[in-house]
């Protein structure tokens, strides 16, 4: 993984956004965590704009679309993928793109995002999210050319990862660095 990944601790203001967005979305029929995928999901999005406003990129909120989250620069397209962990990411660790949408689900980029939360807190509370980190990004045709498919039910012999959907996933170190990503897309 490369050393740039960005850590932010989360607060009041994170929070309550988080809460506000989480609340106002459905649940998905297929949805493995029910309402708990939507707050995940919504932390990811929330940090990320973070990111985009603090490297001065302005972008258009597509996430009512099933096809990606954002837009930048002249038309780049994002998807937001999130992890929520009880420990902070680490260098062989991986980044996940669940495959039940991925046919119609083609950005340009997707960009990923950890959440740490309290291991010893049980309850649903969006508070026993602790950190966010600011992984990186790929741009698709990497991601498919790179990446290692896991079908639902198959188990990563390297960490014991029994995979509950088909996805692939790519390795911290096959990211690009928030730097180089933003100034990538800046560029456009």
């Amino acid at each position: 993984m490369t050393s740039t990944y960005k850590k932010i601790t989360l607060n009041d203001i994170i929070y309550d956004e988080v809460q506000k967005r989480a609340e106002a979305l459905p649940v998905f029929e297929n949805s493995h965590r029910k309402f708990q995928a939507n707050v995940v999901g919504c932390f990811g999005e929330v940090l990320f704009e973070t990111l985009l406003r603090h490297y001065g990129i302005d972008f258009i909120d597509n996430r009512e679309t099933t096809t990606h989250d954002y837009v930048v620069g002249n038309g780049i397209t994002i998807d937001v993928k999130t992890k929520d962990r009880t420990v902070a990411p680490q260098k062989h660790y991986e980044n996940s793109v669940p495959l039940y949408n991925h046919e119609h689900q083609r950005p340009d980029f997707y960009y990923f995002v950890s959440l740490q939360r309290d291991r010893g807190n049980v309850d649903n509370d969006i508070r026993r999210f602790t950190h966010g980190y600011l992984l990186g990004g790929i741009d698709l045709e990497t991601l498919e050319g790179n990446g290692k498919r896991w079908e639902a039910g198959e188990t990563d012999p390297a960490n014991g990862t029994k995979f509950w959907t088909a996805c692939i996933n790519i390795g911290m170190s096959g990211l690009i660095s928030n730097q180089v990503f933003f100034d990538l897309i800046r560029e456009s």
